[in-house]
């Protein structure tokens, strides 16, 4: 082999060696990014659970996403974020509520996330009324704001209770 080659070959291996470093790096950084945003986003399912725990619906909606829809079981979707406050605005008058999250997965696609899991809930009348409790499962899709915040967009749930007879 001549001077030249092995002069060539000997400059082409440290630019292999950086590309190589390169890739490892940004490999790292997309991992570390990933496990932020999931940490993110089950902040955002603890704000959203204290939110509706202290009764605050405006720091609630400020959670969701403009356009956002919220499936609730047995109703139609309601969408957009006045209608949900509408929706939801009786039932912070008229409740105190005692609610508990667990997210048993989330999953981060760039902008987009889901994240799933399970609830239990009980809710006081302020006034006279029986107390409803209940339990189930939740699935909620999450869009990345510009500031690099997430947001919920879509959010569905329901009830682990069984359908009573003849609603099957």
């Amino acid at each position: 082999m001549t001077l030249k080659k092995m002069m060539t070959y000997f400059s082409i291996f440290p630019l292999i060696f950086l590309f190589s470093l390169t890739l490892s790096c940004q490999e790292q950084e997309s991992k570390v990014d990933v496990e932020a945003d999931v940490a993110a986003i089950n902040e955002l399912v603890d704000n959203y659970t204290a939110n509706i725990n202290s009764g605050d619906l405006e720091q609630w909606l400020s959670l969701w996403t403009e356009d956002g829809v919220e499936m609730p079981p047995n109703t139609p979707a309601v969408v957009g974020k006045e209608n949900i406050r509408a929706r939801m605005q009786p039932i912070f008058d008229q409740f105190k509520w005692e609610m508990t999250n667990n997210v048993e997965e989330v999953r981060v696609d760039g902008d987009l996330a889901f994240a799933r899991g399970n609830y239990a809930e009980r809710l006081t009348p302020k006034e006279e009324g029986e107390i409803i409790e209940s339990n189930g499962k939740w699935l909620s899709i999450l869009v990345r704001q510009d500031d690099g915040s997430w947001k919920f967009a879509r959010d569905i749930y329901n009830d682990n209770a069984p359908q009573p007879p003849g609603d099957e």
